[in-house]
Order: structure tokens, then sequence, then C-alpha cells
């Protein structure tokens, strides 16, 4: 089901049962899976690939190569003034979604459209499956960013950064060019260029592995048994 002002260019392909809204646009050697839904005023390069069931929503995804990426969003982000028990009062998001060249972004990832500004994933930036994006998040060129991570809105992500698996980052932060932060770690703090985080609160790896060692030092010379003794 095509929009008919909806406008493709020669040699998209369009599989049965996908949905085409209005004023949408689509680059040449594009493929567009089955049962994928196109929301208005969204614009797909050329040689990108929709995967089946995919929903794209006030997106704009620039000019990919071929069978770059399975792309989900949702419409909104999550964003809500808090009333107490009355209810909450939904803000609205206005933004888009802008996703640069060679980006991928695998299946189940969910990015939310920018309130403020727009969602951006930079040029040549690869997502793996689960993760979550939410609203305003600014992420740089060529970063990785493994399964289940959950990026809190207005974060700002430099360019070239790594993610481990289910790292978690707050809202309103800013991790610079080059950061790695380890796998399971809960971020809470800005991360300068090239810092090398991981724990829970995130802090640098090496700060946090003496940590570790200092603990298991005192539980195996038996001195927090001894310590905690008599407290209860």
């Amino acid at each position: 089901m095509i929009d008919p002002t909806a406008r493709l260019e020669d040699g998209v392909i369009v599989d049965p049962l996908a949905v085409i809204g209005p004023n949408v646009e689509i680059g040449t050697g594009t493929v567009v899976g089955s049962a994928a839904v196109i929301g208005a005023n969204v614009r797909i390069g050329r040689d990108c690939n929709v995967g089946a069931h995919t929903a794209i929503q006030a997106a704009l995804i620039r000019q990919q190569r071929p069978d770059p990426s399975r792309l989900q969003h949702r419409q909104d982000g999550y964003g809500f003034v808090f009333f107490g028990p009355g209810g909450h009062l939904k803000v609205p998001q206005t933004g888009r979604v802008v996703i640069q060249n060679d980006v991928e972004i695998g299946a189940g990832t969910t990015i939310d459209r920018g309130s403020l500004r727009d969602t951006v994933i930079g040029e040549g930036t690869k997502i793996d499956n689960q993760v979550q994006i939410g609203h305003n998040v600014t992420i740089g060129r060529h970063c990785l960013l493994a399964a289940q991570i959950g990026l809190a809105g207005s974060l700002t992500i430099g360019d070239n950064v790594a993610l481990g698996a289910k790292v978690g980052i707050n809202n309103h932060l800013k991790i610079g060019d080059g950061a790695q932060v380890t796998a399971m770690s809960a971020v809470k703090d800005d991360i300068p260029a090239n810092g090398r985080w991981g724990g829970h609160f995130a802090k640098p790896t090496r700060q946090w592995f003496r940590e570790i060692v200092a603990v298991e030092r005192l539980v195996r010379d038996g001195s927090a048994d001894q310590k905690g003794e008599g407290r209860e």
C-alpha cells in the first residue's frame, strides 16, 4: 500500500504487505521488507535495507551500503511532566530521527524521535540488537554499541566510542571521543575522551579493579568479617 503522494525512485523494491505513507521519499536501490510500515514524511536514502515488520516514523535515513541494517523506531520519545496522583502530561515530541550514512541497526532496537532536538546516529555507527536510544541523543561517527544497551535522553556520545553489552547511561551526560565502557556498567558521570571505564557505578577501570582487589583481600583475610561482628 503506497500513498499516491509518496515519491519512490526507480529501482526501489517494496515487498508484499508493506505500507508507505504520505510524502515519503525513498531512494533507488532501497528494499522495503514485507509488512514494514513507513510513516508520513520519512525520507530514506539510496541502497538502504528496511527489514520485514519494521516500523519507521519521523526519520531521515541517509544513503547506506546494500543490506546495512534492520531498522525499528518508535515515533515518540519518553517525555512526561510529573503531575502526581492525578496523572502525567505528555510532552510533545516534535524532533526527528536522523540516521547518517553506513549505519547498521540490529533487530528489536528502538530509537526515540527527538523532543527539543533531533536524535542523531552518526556515520558508520554499528548498533546491535535490542538497544534503547532515548530522545535527543546524539551518537557520533563510527561508534560500536553492543546488545541491550540503554541510553537515556539527551546524551551526547562522541566519535569512535565503544559500549559493551547491557551498559546503561544516565541522561544529559557527555561521553568523549574514543571512550570505552565495560559490559554491564552503569554510567552516571561524564566520561572524558579516550577514557576506559567500568563498574556499577562506572569509574576508570584501574580504580575499579583496585577496589575489587581490595575488597577481595578483606574477605580473604577475614578483615571484613571481623569488622562486621556484633553489628546485627
